[in-house]
């Protein structure tokens, strides 16, 4: 070892310092990785504090590969470091530094796979899939058995044949991969990221680190596995974090530096290109963002026929309006996360009582291993109504919230809502998704996709669920976590024996309230003096209310509100109860159903007549507006009436101003209603609520597009109501979303017992369809798009309205296309093709025809491509439609070049674009110019291919369309080298490739490939 300058030999904070700089670690990494403080580093590397304690030396010398820290003997000894398994990029081993082979590639694809779950147990059923794609031969359990040895010779070469390996541990069906977390880059990557996210004032470094563990994208052979894409999704979190924090601090060129890679390989991601917008004017570049802001609208409406969401028209406001974050810096202000948590769980009620039992049953949940994950992640609450299940679950998902630092879920499934109306559960999983930070847009359309991705998201989480109200054990099935970590807690009036069977969860039975805990609960409500005064009449109510939780609060309500004995209620419920009696009512609970009726009676007529409107509400929630409209009130005039629901316990008013009502209500609301109300009253009341969404949903979709009006479809039953601003109308959408097609469906199959189907029904029916679609479509709900517009169909043809069945029939096929499935769309094409001819409507028949030969497009069948698209011309020429015949001509052009007539192209071009110049159309001329480039390209024209190119270009600079712009670079370039002109094709396309990089485009690789074969 060498000698300081100063003679003597180094101390161990010296050697300390030098090995750890040689390995490129900060006194943080070397703390993380050595389990100390990062002060016993620093103290040490100082010659601080005296020496530290003889384990914490060893720990040390241990992390950077010494075998100790003194100066005896010529150097350092060096030793085993110790495995390190990296699966963020091409897999790779190395051991003290050296890179071991892992030359098997089934040997390779098995440790990736446990790489990608790191110090978990991987089932024996997921190696198969991974392997073998779910098609093992006879002999795979040997196989198998064969990898994991072979595995185990190259990564512990020392290791005696017999005994037991320490690296890849055998478990009950399945192996693990028993490395330290900080020998994993996966797991190191998730620690730093938890940490970077727990608010500390060094996140910047944290997600810095974080992200340096990343050198490429997850080797292929494994990275479509569900684990994979949850990484690759965290990665963009994290990058998106990182951003958030360096953009705050003002370090735009290290925010750069991480968008770059990642905004490249998702050129549809809104979230990352918001930051670069963002980023690139911070550093002063603001022509730049606003220029990459219009290639990425031009390329999101290209792609998606959609506009850019709110992430990344804020961040162009925010160039527009010079108001960008980190200008100036607040003094050490700890930038927050760029993740929401989601914070789902209703409000806790304040009286639970005599459930004492089932909570210690429930924290077995927390009470797991020695990492913090649970042993045990399921429980199933079971119980008759109004025993109090949801309000069990939600206390204590209230209790124990810190143990879930990633957030509450929590949804009603309505598993026995009177209407019959059920939340799936692929419909509860997508909200989930969204709830997790999952865009609408990149959500699986498949259900075993949508499982998929639900579970790898919540593999490196710890999230509870809390699933409220379902029917049975498939119900929720497809909703349960897939691993350790993340906890459900499932209600049902059924006793879900299949969840504890077969997932091993927990199961809490709930029965009514034992007598003392009744009374313990009145006490806690009405307060303890006033049941010692009537203690008999106290210990009636219980046993009128049958003990259970429900009924007890309604009474309770009640009598806080009227200072009368509690021997005047005992009266009132046995009167109430003989009544009940002598209907021989077949309700489930005579106890329950007698309160509900008592209480009911001494409701104002107001507050009774809603809360029998409210009964008739499916949607999740309702607001006070729909609420208005459903009594045929003011929102000012409701506030009476609902204000009373609420304090006598009849309706439950949300932290965010909405308001619920308990199953059990629904159905005593509904019964009621039934025996007050006439069937005109009825079916009234439902009209005002499906028309006040209609009307809403139509002014928020007239302010966000105020192109798209109906054409020959006839007027809707209701005007739109304005809004003040596009956000309002945004954010009424996006509330009010799950109401507008729960108010679909209830247009669509209500029923009044002894009365004619209603018309208006079917009316409202289509035009919430009709109104909701735009937004759908917009937001990335593309299966709740197919499900209207199957029911718009529906109502359209009970209507006899053609035109609005051809309508829905076409929005149904290019809702089908968008989600791909081409197989269904088509049929949908060629029935509103036939509508529309059948009717006569040329302009709709002549767009279908280019939406059926954009289909044959896709197919590479360009001969059915050019037959749409010359029957579009034909039908648009017909209709006078100008736009739709040029549109048809351009498209008669493209398809021509591609089947090699680019002179029978010619001249259909020339037409189109004398039709846009005409118009005014600045764009379609350019694309048009850009065709006709192509076509005297390929007719070896190349002056005029010039010429027309230069045009295009010309325009889509005008327009800051960049994409476009790299499009005429790269023709230019191709005519460029035709014409033997090697420096100006090297200039078009170098031009191309650096607008296509600084968009991310996966087109620059093609640019990338012909600079590269100029110089060969």
């Amino acid at each position: 070892m060498t000698q300081n300058d100063g003679g003597h030999p180094p101390t161990s904070g010296e050697i300390l310092r030098t090995q750890r700089v040689r390995l490129g670690l900060t006194q943080e990494d070397l703390a993380l990785r050595a389990g100390v403080s990062v002060r016993s580093v620093r103290n040490l590397e100082r010659g601080a504090g005296g020496l530290p304690r003889a384990q914490t030396l060893r720990r040390l010398a241990s992390a950077v590969g010494l075998t100790d820290l003194g100066s005896a003997g010529p150097g350092p000894r060096a030793r085993r470091a110790g495995l390190h398994v990296a699966v963020l990029g091409p897999l790779t081993v190395h051991d003290d530094g050296r890179e071991v082979p892992i030359p098997s590639p089934m040997q390779r694809r098995l440790l990736g796979l446990l790489a990608l779950h790191p110090g978990q147990l991987v089932r024996t059923a997921e190696i198969v899939e991974v392997l073998w794609g779910g098609r093992p031969p006879a002999t795979h359990v040997n196989l198998i058995h064969g990898y994991i040895g072979g595995l185990r010779k190259s990564l512990e070469p020392e290791r005696e044949s017999r005994s037991g390996s320490s690296v890849i541990v055998t478990g009950p069906d399945g192996y693990r991969l028993a490395l330290g977390r900080d020998r994993i880059d996966l797991a190191r990557f998730e620690d730093l990221v938890r940490r970077a996210a727990g608010g500390r004032e060094d996140a910047y470094d944290d997600y810095e680190r974080a992200l340096q563990c990343w050198r490429g994208p997850v080797d292929p052979e494994i990275g479509r596995h569900p684990a994979a894409v949850a990484a690759a999704q965290q990665r963009i979190v994290a990058t998106l974090a990182f951003a958030d924090v360096a953009i705050e601090l003002r370090r735009y060129d290290a925010a750069m530096r991480r968008l770059d890679p990642l905004s490249r390989a998702e050129p549809l991601h809104e979230g990352l290109h918001a930051r670069v917008v963002l980023a690139l004017a911070g550093s002063g570049r603001q022509a730049e963002a606003l220029q990459h802001f219009a290639a990425v609208r031009a390329r999101i409406v290209q792609e998606l026929g959609v506009e850019p969401g709110p992430q990344l028209t804020d961040a162009h406001l925010g160039v527009l309006r010079q108001e960008l974050p980190g200008v100036p810096a607040p003094a050490r202000k700890t930038p927050q996360p760029v993740t929401v948590t989601p914070a789902e769980l209703p409000p806790a009620t304040p009286f639970l009582t005599g459930r004492s039992r089932a909570l210690r049953s429930l924290n077995r949940l927390v009470a797991g291993s020695g990492d913090g994950r649970p042993a045990t992640t399921i429980a199933a609450i079971s119980g008759g109504p109004g025993t109090g299940k949801t309000a069990l679950a939600v206390h204590w998902g209230h209790s124990v919230r810190e143990r879930f630092p990633d957030g509450q879920l929590f949804v009603n499934l309505r598993g026995f809502h009177p209407t019959g109306q059920v939340v799936p559960a692929h419909r509860a999983m997508r909200t989930f998704l969204e709830s997790l930070g999952v865009s609408p847009r990149q959500i699986p359309q498949n259900e075993d996709g949508q499982v998929n991705l639900y579970r790898s998201l919540l593999a490196t989480r710890r999230v509870l669920i809390v699933l409220d109200n379902a029917r049975d054990a498939e119900h929720v099935r497809p909703l349960l976590p897939g691993s350790a970590g993340s906890v459900a807690v499932v209600t049902s009036r059924n006793r879900l024996t299949g969840l504890v069977a077969v997932e091993g969860g927990i199961s809490v039975g709930l029965e009514a309230l034992s007598p003392e805990d009744t009374h313990e609960l009145m006490s806690r409500r009405l307060g303890a003096d006033r049941l010692a005064a009537e203690p008999d009449a106290a210990a009636e109510i219980g046993r009128l209310c049958g003990y259970l939780p429900l009924a007890l609060a309604i009474v309770a309500a009640r009598a806080v509100q009227a200072e009368l004995p509690l021997s005047s209620f005992v009266k009132h419920l046995h009167a109430e109860q003989d009544r009940l009696d002598a209907l021989g009512s077949d309700e489930t609970t005579i106890d329950v159903r007698t309160v509900f009726s008592w209480s009911y009676g001494v409701l104002t007529p107001a507050a009774a007549r809603l809360f029998r409107l409210l009964g008739a509400h499916i949607g999740t929630d309702i607001g006070a507006g729909a609420a208005a409209s459903l009594a045929d009130c003011t929102v000012e005039q409701l506030r009476a009436p609902l204000a009373e629901l609420v304090r006598g316990s009849l309706v439950e008013e949300q932290s965010n101003g909405r308001y619920t009502m308990h199953d059990l209500l629904r159905v005593y609301a509904l019964e009621v209603a039934d025996a007050v109300d006439t069937p005109a009253d009825r079916r009234a009341a439902t009209g005002r609520l499906l028309d006040h969404y209609l009307s809403r949903t139509l002014g928020a979709g007239r302010i966000t597009d105020p192109s798209r009006v109906p054409v020959n479809l006839g007027d809707p039953p209701v005007g739109p109501t304005a809004f003040d601003s596009a956000a309002a109308a945004a954010d009424w959408l996006a509330m009010e979303r799950q109401n507008v097609v729960a108010a679909q469906i209830t247009a669509a199959h209500v029923a009044v017992p002894e009365e004619p189907p209603d018309a208006g029904l079917d009316d409202r029916a289509w035009w919430l369809g009709w109104a909701i679609a735009d937004y759908l479509q917009r937001s990335g709900h593309w299966q709740e798009w197919v499900e209207t517009q199957r029911i718009a169909l529906e109502a359209a043809r009970r209507l006899g309205d053609i035109r609005r069945e051809t309508n829905a029939d076409r929005n149904l096929g290019i809702a089908y296309a968008r989600l791909g499935d081409f197989e269904k769309a088509m049929p949908c094409y060629r029935r509103a093709l036939a509508l529309y001819e059948r009717i006569g409507d040329l302009t709709s028949a002549a767009s279908t025809h280019l939406n059926l030969g954009w289909m044959a497009d896709r197919r590479q069948d360009f001969g059915a491509a050019l037959h749409h698209a010359r029957q579009a011309l034909a039908l648009s020429r017909a209709a006078q439609n100008p736009m739709g015949e040029a549109d048809a001509l351009n498209t008669v052009g493209w398809y021509l070049i591609q089947l090699g007539e680019p002179r029978a192209a010619l001249d259909p071009c020339r037409q189109a674009l004398a039709l846009f110049e005409a118009a005014g159309q600045r764009v379609r001329q350019a694309d048009t110019w850009d065709t006709l480039g192509y076509v005297y390209h390929h007719l070896g024209d190349h002056e005029q291919a010039l010429v027309a190119y230069r045009e295009a270009l010309t325009l889509y600079v005008e327009k800051s369309d960049r994409y476009h712009e790299s499009l005429v670079l790269n023709h230019m370039g191709d005519t460029h080298r035709a014409a033997d002109d090697v420096p100006a094709a090297r200039d078009c396309w170098r031009r191309a490739l650096r607008i296509l990089d600084d968009l991310g485009h996966a087109e620059a690789a093609e640019v990338r490939d012909k600079l590269a074969g100029l110089s060969r």
